[in-house]
């Protein structure tokens, strides 16, 4: 709504990325743990995505699920269905999914070569 007193911002565009054909790696540690959590249930899927957040501007988003509203493209790596949604495409292309140990246990690690930066915990990214 226009009150008249304040000058009107001009509009904002938002252009929406074109789907790019992903490739990625799971090293083998990640491996390891997804069959261990997939065990022999081939009915599910690695869901990798990217949501907006954190200190960095995205974080990742990965699931275990049977199956998924999106637009995904479907990728099979290592004997694993892995879904990564079309409108993330762009951010996911030439990953690779690692498994680290921690001080305080373990976790998915996503090593990025696209990212600009990464947060100091290693969860968010621009």
């Amino acid at each position: 709504m226009d009150c008249g007193t304040c000058e009107t911002a001009p509009a904002v565009l938002i252009t929406k990325p074109e789907p790019v054909s992903v490739s990625l790696t799971i090293t083998e540690r990640a491996t390891t743990m997804l069959t261990d959590a997939f065990g022999d249930d081939d009915s599910h899927a690695l869901l990798v995505g990217v949501s907006s957040g954190g200190c960095s501007g995205y974080m990742y988003d990965l699931q275990i699920v049977e199956s998924t509203e999106q637009d995904v493209q479907e990728l099979n790596i290592d004997g694993f269905r892995v879904l990564v949604p079309n409108a993330t495409s762009h951010l996911l292309d030439g990953i690779e999914i690692d498994f680290v140990e921690k001080l305080m246990g373990g976790g998915f690690k996503i090593n990025n070569p696209s990212a600009d930066s990464t947060c100091g915990c290693g969860e968010s990214f621009s």
